[in-house]
């Protein structure tokens, strides 16, 4: 009780912004999509949760020429037509798996438009840009050029030894950006503050490359209007058009109110409008508190470039960038032509968003690559009806009284409770083991989702669930009567309830299934019901016959 009430101090005092990385929508969404997606929906809804104040912005990545080249060949008149159909796309995959961002941006969005121009002008003002001719190893899928020492002879092409993709041999002439100035700033800001980026190993990679010898160089900034038509104008030079990811990186700062807005220290109302955000809260503050969540193949551009231009700007930087890896499929990477890319929205349809998102959280780890298997997808929603499902649907079994057993002990006092079963020690234990994990696995799972370790928290709460089940197994409350049976079943929905409390930002739809089907009134449903003895009125015909079951079987899907 005394972990809980410290915690709980803690709730009203939090600001969070959480972004993902605004995607590319050259294709359709993948399941690396929905996973950076998933990570930061949690933290939102877990900020929100704690009565916190959060945002949450995601987006889609517009300009560039990867996209006029995808426009050209599906046949579209201009880029703009090919980036709104695609556009929604991504919206669609956010509704199927329930990920509720507070702002979804793209590029194109005219406040934003303004925000690139005004980080260029002041990146210019203070001394930061020039223009020459660039002569090297460009690739176009990964829109940005690279040293000779990473390029190497592949059969008949060129490619990039850090994606693989094919470089060409490429000289024009526009603005690069001194990003070698800031080398030691980079170093120094990165050393002193060992939290900007996570995992501690991305933070070391990320130290290592800005210590080699000729690892940070200017870059170019700009690309020839002739050769680039779908992009920002340059400020003052309409001859240009700005690097892709000078553009796109800028979206975050777009989405909190915009750069005037942050310099201010006040709070714009262009970005934030409508969007249920607390506008008390400062485009400064909600900007010092955000959290980029990125996969590990943009790792240069979010914690090396980005930074870089806003040191240039004088503008603040981010409190963190956390670094995920990938997704296999079957243990091996994904690829059309092997035929075995994953489909987030065909394996929603089959097996729930409830399920998909437990499966991806439960095996997530953000160092290695994470492996999708369907026969697993299946088995986790399996477990969820055979252990979490079951344990309620006996709780709740005509042969049991819920009601009674919380009106009996929702307000009794831990030694009391526990007195009712003097007459067997070691259920008495088992039951005193239950209640004791139920009084810390809310500052646990504060912890584990605020790390972005779901794994370790989804661990914790089988554990809790695997513990219920084992009491009902061994203690046979339907072969007791009077106290001790209710106590049993008490301790047990206590557990249920309380972890379905916790795992509404996990599970939101079956969550609540959960929670109607043992009659939690929806005003008990926040984080402080979430303890022991804190809800006095659920349980009131939970034992009726023909109650609908939280979540039923289905069957492996037809390959």
């Amino acid at each position: 009780m005394r972990l809980w009430r410290s915690w709980s101090r803690q709730l009203h005092s939090q600001v969070s912004h959480i972004t993902t990385p605004i995607f590319y929508p050259n294709a359709r969404p993948h399941l690396g999509h929905l996973y950076s997606s998933l990570l930061c929906d949690v933290l939102h809804r877990w900020q929100l949760f704690k009565k916190g104040s959060s945002m949450f912005t995601t987006g889609t990545d517009e300009h560039g020429l990867k996209i006029q080249m995808a426009s050209e060949r599906a046949g579209y008149g201009n880029p703009r037509e090919f980036v709104d159909n695609l556009c929604q796309e991504f919206m669609k995959l956010d509704r199927a798996g329930d990920i509720r961002f507070t702002r979804f941006i793209r590029t194109t969005d005219a406040d934003h438009v303004k925000n690139v121009q005004k980080l260029w002008q002041l990146c210019d003002l203070n001394g930061y840009i020039y223009r020459g001719e660039h002569r090297g190893w460009y690739s176009v899928s990964d829109e940005t050029f690279y040293p000779e020492s990473k390029v190497q002879k592949s059969a008949d092409k060129f490619i990039n030894t850090e994606t693989g993709n094919e470089v060409v041999y490429h000289a024009e002439t526009n603005y690069f950006f001194k990003l070698s100035a800031f080398r030691e700033r980079l170093v120094e800001y990165i050393s002193e503050n060992p939290r900007f980026i996570a995992p501690s190993a991305k933070r070391l990679q990320v130290l290592r490359e800005l210590q080699e010898e000729g690892g940070v160089q200017d870059i170019s900034i700009s690309r020839p209007s002739s050769r680039l038509r779908w992009g920002i104008d340059v400020p003052g030079d309409p001859s240009q058009k700005v690097y892709v990811w000078f553009d796109a990186l800028c979206n975050y700062v777009s989405s909190v109110g915009g750069i005037d807005a942050i310099l201010q220290d006040a709070s714009s109302d262009v970005a934030l409008r409508h969007q249920g955000v607390n506008l008390e809260i400062s485009s400064a503050e909600w900007w010092r508190n955000t959290t980029h969540v990125i996969g590990k193949d943009i790792i240069k551009f979010h914690t090396i470039y980005w930074p870089a231009f806003l040191m240039a700007a004088g503008l603040p930087l981010p409190k963190q960038i956390v670094v995920h890896s990938h997704w296999l499929s079957n243990g091996v990477k994904m690829s059309k032509s092997l035929g075995n890319v994953v489909d987030p929205l065909l394996m929603i349809d089959h097996y729930g968003r409830d399920a998909m998102r437990w499966f991806l959280l439960e095996n997530s780890q953000l160092e290695d690559d994470n492996n999708f298997q369907e026969d697993k997808l299946h088995s986790t929603r399996e477990l969820l009806v055979s252990k979490w499902g079951n344990l309620v649907n006996r709780c709740c079994g005509p042969k049991f009284n819920l009601q009674r057993a919380v009106d009996t002990f929702a307000s009794m006092d831990r030694k009391t409770l526990l007195n009712q079963l003097d007459s067997d020690q070691t259920l008495k234990e088992t039951i005193q083991k239950l209640l004791a994990e139920l009084d810390t696995i809310p500052e646990r799972m504060d912890g584990y989702i605020s790390r972005l370790e779901s794994r370790a928290a989804l661990k914790k709460v089988w554990s809790v669930i695997d513990l219920s089940n084992t009491l009902i197994q061994d203690s046979k409350p339907w072969a007791k009567e009077g106290p001790e049976q209710d106590v049993i079943i008490y301790a047990c929905m206590e557990a249920s309830r309380i972890l379905s409390i916790l795992c509404q930002p996990i599970i939101p739809s079956l969550a609540a299934k959960l929670l109607d089907r043992i009659d939690v009134p929806l005003d008990r449903r926040s984080v402080t019901f979430a303890q022991v003895g804190a809800d006095d009125l659920y349980g009131r015909g939970s034992n009726e016959k023909g109650r609908p079951v939280p979540l039923q079987r289905k069957p492996l899907r037809a390959q």
